[in-house]
């Protein structure tokens, strides 16, 4: 191939990937509270009955928002959020909290305002809960000691770990972050950039993207693509959902404006898109069109 071939022949390839990142769209941008303030190191959001719900840990509160983003209420249930990390939504539509201060789970009764607080225990030790998703009536819980996810029921009033999902594959340094999927777990590795796959047969499989990545802390899967978050170089990348993943673009990029990332800490698809929720910029923004 001669080299004018060759040269049209990357300018191809780079005007797809381009093309691909530019599909990308910023549709929502939630930085401030109903009274104004802004968000303060906001931690984690999800989405739940056509609302979003937003951590927004410095200011020891959550934050509810429309779904076109407009802020609703911002509530600090009895005063016990300090240094909430996460929260997703259980059975009878009760709203769970982690709370680190506590080494807790808070599940909170809207409708009635009350708080009842659980500690996890598995073979005599304590978990350090870190993330949480609720899923089918089971509980998964992040668990910050063994790196591993716990896999709780509630019996009656209380939760019960059945086990701790911690891949056989050594040396395993601990999840980062993992997302339940109708075909099983995804999670991502600390440090080594390694994505762990459990079936719910018990199948386990380990994929390793390509290089390019230096410190992601996210990750979502989701019409054949594996999209990973890296806090470090302010970027999203887009893997294909075969391995060994294979890059295909990567978007968003460093900065402090709207549609720009500095401290970036999660990744969530929601039905109104992929929702990531940076830190340092105090916001969490919804992207749509490449899904």
């Amino acid at each position: 191939m001669s080299r004018v071939s060759q040269g049209l022949l990357i300018l191809l390839i780079l005007g797809l990937l381009v093309g691909k990142a530019q599909a990308w769209k910023r549709v929502l941008s939630m930085d401030v509270g109903p009274e104004g303030s802004h968000l303060y190191h906001p931690m984690s959001a999800t989405w739940e009955k056509g609302r979003f719900y937003v951590v927004d840990t410095g200011n020891r509160r959550l934050i509810s928002y429309d779904a076109q983003g407009k802020p609703l209420k911002a509530v600090n249930p009895g005063k016990r959020l300090k240094s909430p990390l996460d929260l997703d939504f259980g059975p009878k539509g009760h709203l769970w909290v982690v709370e680190r201060s506590e080494n807790a789970l808070l599940e909170i009764d809207l409708a009635t305002k009350t708080i009842r607080v659980h500690r996890l225990y598995y073979r005599g030790k304590e978990l350090f809960p870190e993330r949480i998703v609720w899923r089918k009536d089971k509980l998964y819980v992040l668990d910050r000691e063994s790196g591993g996810v716990a896999f709780v029921r509630l019996k009656g009033k209380e939760l019960e770990v059945e086990r701790i999902w911690v891949p056989e594959e050594r040396p395993f340094i601990g999840f980062l972050d993992f997302k339940v999927k109708n075909d099983g777990i995804w999670a991502l590795e600390k440090t080594t950039h390694r994505i762990f796959y459990l079936s719910w047969d018990g199948r386990e499989e380990t994929w390793r993207p390509a290089e390019g990545l230096v410190y992601p802390v996210s990750l979502e899967v989701a019409g054949g693509r594996i999209y990973v978050l890296d806090r470090y170089l302010r970027k999203i990348f887009v893997f294909t959902l075969k391995n060994p993943p294979k890059m295909l673009f990567s978007f968003v990029g460093k900065g402090w404006r709207p549609g720009q990332l500095y401290l970036p800490r999660e990744l969530e698809l929601t039905p109104k898109g992929l929702l990531v929720v940076d830190e340092g910029n105090g916001r969490v923004e919804v992207w749509t069109g490449g899904l």
